[in-house]
């Protein structure tokens, strides 16, 4: 592709991902039990509707507490989920885990805490994509990543996160390589960082990490002293979905802890920062979207700028649900299956959200059952 044709492309594509573009169709009335769709939405969707809560955490819903890092952002960390590159460091201490495909059928992380200050050492650390910026920027953080594919740059650059949210591998200040590891792998599989070294790296640099205003809240979370709210489709003590023909995961409900333990490629995801400790969540999001591949035909295109269809599990049970977002900044929103704007009530907690492709809702298992 000559350098002309490229750039305008790469244009085209920033402003399709602004504005949520695709061609315009009647919004779905969902149904008691909907096949699993992306439909575009008829303009930009609103934002939620619903009264923030005061004194909580905006990623979980939780208690701020005694150092609550009030007027800071947080910060979002992109890591590498290839089987070669675990286990992990970091994932257990997440207000939020987002998870997608980027090429190859291979999924990537993306870590978000409220406390960058605090952070326990996250990685190894990996490129940004274009679909975890869409999914990071309404969150109002700073964004730390190796290098990025074109789209996700083109993103970055529209909204002026390099040298202002967004730390790249340049700043090479803000991370390290763990040499033991370097021993036996690949370098782009050993890569850290940690709240002090990022902390330090912010000051250094002076990225913005004052925030003027109340952080948005990720979800409507039930108030963290009312009863946990009890999900009305069933009962769920076990969740399989795949994401390709490489990745797949399960998780199954702890009765004693009352949170989803993550397996990946057939054995526990664990937190090797966490004393090998395996990743468990609160909160479960698995949403159903279009996955195609850009023109270069190697990189995953997921399609954010629509609604759709997903399930939410907490507490050993689920329901359905929609989503829905629209341009690279607006907020995605977890709404009622009845067709209305109702954003669902979430329980507090940790929340594990995942992107998954509509070829691939034959495989989703709930209970070993399939999904109807």
């Amino acid at each position: 592709m000559r350098r002309p044709t490229c750039l305008l492309f790469v244009l085209c594509l920033a402003a399709c991902l602004l504005a949520g573009c695709a061609p315009q169709s009647e919004a779905p009335q969902p149904t008691a039990t909907p096949a699993p769709t992306h439909t575009p939405v008829e303009e930009e969707p609103a934002e939620p509707a619903y009264e923030t809560l005061e004194g909580i955490n905006p990623y979980t819903g939780l208690p701020q507490g005694e150092n609550y890092p009030a007027g800071k952002r947080g910060v979002a960390v992109m890591i590498n989920n290839v089987k070669g590159a675990l286990p992990q460091s970091g994932i257990n201490s997440a207000d939020l885990l987002y998870e997608m495909v980027t090429e190859g059928g291979v999924t990537r992380l993306m870590a978000v805490y409220r406390d960058y200050a605090n952070m326990p050492v996250v990685g190894p650390i990996r490129s940004a994509r274009d679909q975890h910026v869409q999914l990071m920027l309404p969150l109002e953080c700073l964004y730390a990543h190796i290098g990025g594919s074109t789209y996700a740059n083109v993103l970055l650059d529209v909204f002026h996160c390099p040298g202002y949210r967004s730390l790249d591998g340049k700043y090479r200040n803000f991370y390290w390589i763990d040499q033991e590891r370097r021993k036996t792998m690949d370098q782009d599989y050993c890569v850290y960082t940690d709240g002090p070294t990022l902390a330090a790296a912010l000051e250094k640099f002076g990225l913005d990490t004052d925030f003027g205003y109340e952080m948005p809240q990720t979800f409507r979370f039930v108030g963290a002293d009312e009863p946990a709210r009890v999900l009305e489709d069933g009962v769920a003590k076990q969740v399989y979905l795949r994401f390709s023909g490489y990745t797949d995961c399960e998780f199954r409900y702890d009765e004693t802890t009352g949170r989803y333990a993550k397996w990946e490629f057939g054995e526990p995801q664990v937190d090797e920062g966490d004393g090998g400790a395996q990743y468990q969540a609160d909160n479960l999001f698995i949403l159903f979207t279009e996955i195609t591949k850009y023109p270069d035909g190697v990189l995953s295109q997921v399609d954010l700028s629509g609604q759709g269809y997903g399930y939410y599990f907490c507490d050993g049970r689920y329901e359905r649900v929609r989503w829905m977002k629209g341009a690279a900044s607006s907020p995605l929103r977890i709404l009622r299956l009845d067709g209305t704007e109702e954003d669902v009530l979430v329980n507090p907690g940790q929340s594990y959200i995942a992107m998954v492709g509509l070829d691939q809702f034959e495989y989703f298992r709930i209970d070993d059952q399939p999904v109807e």
